[in-house]
């Protein structure tokens, strides 16, 4: 009963070993990933930088992709921090693990040499032969021959053990080495980051100070532009709204009132939380959802119901899923804004130019629909993109796929 509870307590515990492996696998590849992710986003937020370098235009986007690129940089710094905590566990829990092994090993070795040697001492107290014919009768002689037979499979067995046992010390010494290695390669980026961290806040404070002198300027700007967003904004909950009295319905109850394909569309849109192409081919967020601060006026606080995406210049815009165009709009001293249903769900695209398509056009995942407006002498261009539910908006960051 003791070695059947045992065999079980064995199986279980090697199973938890491996499942315990593989997480801790997962966690380190997660790590990898996240920090591959994150210089993948800074490489390109950089490749923007240059084109508004080369702009002879000066514009709030190189700011504003400052900013983005000193919240990447410490992302990334912070994930590697975590990541070289983690090697750093590893190289504690391989080094115990050597330790144990080499005192293993060693330990091993003198019970080995001291049985070798007290063999050796015994060697001529009695002649092996001459000990089994001695027996009283066969079954002595057999049991002294098995002893014999035995003690010389122990010896090749402790041999055999102890070069199992120093074989995986050297894996595990070379596993230690390859850990060590990592983590000072590790540090070396990290120092190179947070060098490059410290440059763009350096370019960032530059930039702000340029401002300094035309913060009037900018101000009665600001200002104009809030007023144009909250109409445009305006404009759409009016169209939303009035899609909705036309099945009458409310916002909050629309989707009641859908028809059976609608529901369809709308239950594929919901579906695809995360996974939705970007409006636009390249492109990065340089405005995030909701309250933030502006670049410039650290007292004034914004309110963005949807996102703002830099994307290179005259890049075309598209529909994010299939759907129904509901209205194209526009007003005075500001550029187009496209608005497309998709069952109760809408999308919103504003800052658009030669849009293609009309009101009540179906539209296709990826279907150009215009172009982004750029600023003559600008080499990249902004685009607003807004996600509603029914009158409500949503963040589109967490419907957008990840790049």
């Amino acid at each position: 009963m003791f070695f059947r509870s045992f065999h079980w307590f064995f199986i279980l515990s090697v199973l938890l070993y491996l499942l315990m492996s593989d997480a801790i696998a997962q966690s380190r590849k997660d790590l990898e990933e996240q920090r591959r992710q994150a210089l993948l986003q800074i490489e390109e937020t950089s490749r923007f930088l240059e084109e508004t370098q080369r702009s002879q235009k000066k514009s709030l986007e190189k700011l504003n992709l400052l900013n983005v690129q000193a919240i990447q940089l410490k992302k990334l710094i912070s994930s590697m921090d975590a990541e070289i905590t983690y090697i750093d566990r590893q190289i504690g829990e391989t080094n115990t693990k050597v330790s144990k092994m080499t005192a293993e090993v060693e330990k091993m070795k003198t019970e080995y040499a001291q049985m070798v040697s007290q063999a050796y001492k015994n060697r001529g107290k009695y002649n092996k032969l001459v000990y089994v014919l001695s027996s009283k009768d066969f079954n002595e002689a057999y049991r002294r021959m098995k002893y014999f037979q035995q003690y010389s499979e122990y010896r090749k067995k402790q041999v055999a053990e102890i070069n199992v046992k120093q074989a995986e010390l050297k894996v595990a010494i070379e596993q230690l080495t390859k850990q060590k290695a990592e983590k000072e390669k590790l540090l070396a980026e990290q120092r190179k980051e947070s060098i490059r961290l410290e440059s763009v806040k350096a370019e960032q404070n530059k930039e702000v100070n340029n401002w300094e002198k035309e913060k009037w300027r900018l101000r009665s700007q600001l200002t104009a532009q809030r007023q144009r967003a909250q109409r445009i904004e305006n404009e759409l909950k009016k169209m939303i709204e009035a899609d909705a009295k036309k099945r009458n319905a409310t916002s909050a109850n629309l989707y009641d009132k859908l028809t059976p394909d609608e529901r369809l569309i709308s239950d594929n849109f919901k579906g695809n939380r995360g996974r939705l192409p970007w409006p636009t081919e390249k492109g990065i967020i340089t405005g995030n959802f909701g309250v933030s601060t502006h670049p410039v006026f650290k007292d004034v606080k914004q309110n963005n119901p949807g996102v703002v995406i830099t994307t290179v210049e005259g890049s075309d815009v598209r529909a994010v899923f299939d759907g129904v165009v509901l209205g194209i709009g526009g007003i005075l001293g500001d550029n187009l804004f496209v608005l497309v249903k998709h069952g109760n769900y809408y999308t919103a695209y504003k800052n658009l130019v030669n849009v293609t398509v009309k009101k009540g056009d179906k539209v296709k995942t990826k279907e150009i629909i215009g172009k982004v407006y750029t600023e003559k002498g600008a080499k990249t261009a902004i685009m607003q993109f807004e996600i509603w539910e029914g009158s409500n908006n949503l963040n589109p960051e967490l419907w957008l796929m990840k790049k």
